[in-house]
């Protein structure tokens, strides 16, 4: 069902439990928690997405706009600058806070 983030939370932590090296199902989970508001949690995957793939620059980018989000400036640049490093457009980088 569109739009069930507790559902999206329980395929992911599935996927996780599975394929606990899945960088993307933890980026993934990271977005949905993101998404229903809970940063720390969602910056928590996100740190770990990255520690499992330090080139994934997707995970660069979403961890930029959960910390930009939380008011971390300089851990956002930091972030939009590593995936912009391994390729994601510049214009693709930043969302405007809330």
């Amino acid at each position: 069902m569109k739009g069930d983030l507790n559902g999206a939370l329980a395929y992911y932590d599935q996927a996780i439990e599975l394929d606990p090296k899945n960088a993307g199902a933890y980026n993934d989970r990271g977005i949905a928690k993101e998404t229903k508001g809970d940063l720390d949690g969602a910056l928590a995957d996100y740190n770990q997405a990255v520690q499992l793939d330090p080139k994934y620059a997707a995970a660069y980018k979403d961890r930029g706009n959960a910390k930009r989000k939380k008011g971390d400036l300089n851990g956002s640049d930091a972030d939009f600058n590593q995936a912009i490093k391994l390729g994601t457009k510049s214009g693709d980088v930043a969302e405007t806070p809330d």
